[in-house]
């Protein structure tokens, strides 16, 4: 029998695929089991853009938290954060404000221990165990408490997650973050369409491990912006959102299977 790597404790699955733990596989991680590569694997052969997709998700995440700064938003709330890899909020927003303040959720422990070794002993951020479906707890969690004020601006991060999870779920729980949320915070979806063919292969062999894997409509991930207004351009291909070079963006963005965006709640 193989050994575990050490950072896998008596609390951490070994049996089923974590989502923290399969995006940083995808991502070139190092925190990762066999049946997390099997996934990704699979994933890779069915949808060869995966990987892709999952790099320019990363790349729409610092020039969000890059335009948030600039427009003077200084707090970070990263729900289903995953294994803060290089690159992550915390990095991005310090570059440009070395005062911004971050929280990093997760309902993967190895997630959390990851970001926990990462963060010691700075005050500016935190990562904290817990369950975007329970934003009360979230939102009330003391560690979280010592770094965002939630009397001020935030914005809410919720990449690479809601589509794992149906309307019935999804939409209670952005409404419970957006009644708690002060005028001029933001939330950043990352969510996949069903308009592409990775998209649809990508949907079969989710859903044999996560059951209530989701694909929606434009319509219907419009529609999860409800109470906040969209930031131009809008939801869009990753590539298309406010990017570095116009002049470079890439040919044919419409291969990716899911889209991006900001909105602002007035």
């Amino acid at each position: 029998m193989t050994a575990q790597p050490n950072w896998v404790t008596e609390d951490v699955d070994t049996e089923k695929p974590s989502i923290a733990r399969l995006y940083d596989y995808l991502l070139g991680g190092k925190h990762h089991l066999e049946v997390d590569r099997e996934l990704g694997r699979k994933a890779i052969r069915a949808a060869p853009g995966l990987v892709l997709l999952i790099r320019a998700n990363r790349k729409f995440l610092r020039r969000a938290v890059r335009y948030l700064v600039g427009q003077g938003v200084d707090q970070f709330l990263d729900i289903g954060s995953g294994i803060p890899a290089r690159g992550s909020v915390h990095e991005t927003a310090w570059a440009s404000d070395p005062k911004a303040r971050v929280a990093y959720v997760d309902i993967d422990p190895v997630a959390v221990r990851h970001g926990q070794e990462i963060l010691a002993g700075d005050d500016r951020a935190v990562s904290v165990l817990g369950d975007f479906f329970e934003p009360e707890r979230i939102l009330g969690d003391p560690e979280i408490g010592k770094v965002i004020d939630f009397g001020r601006p935030v914005a809410v991060l919720v990449l690479n997650l809601i589509h794992f999870f149906p309307d019935t779920k999804v939409r209670p729980a952005l409404a419970a973050y957006r009644e708690r949320l002060v005028p001029g915070s933001h939330l950043a979806l990352s969510v996949a369409t069903d308009d592409t063919s990775d998209a649809l292969a990508i949907d079969s062999l989710y859903q044999e491990e996560y059951t209530e894997f989701t694909l929606r409509s434009r319509a219907q991930i419009d529609a999860l912006l409800d109470g906040f207004e969209p930031v131009e351009p809008g939801m869009v291909y990753p590539p298309l959102w406010r990017p570095d070079d116009p002049e470079r963006v890439t040919e044919n963005p419409e291969r990716y299977s899911s889209v991006v965006g900001l909105a602002r709640k007035p």
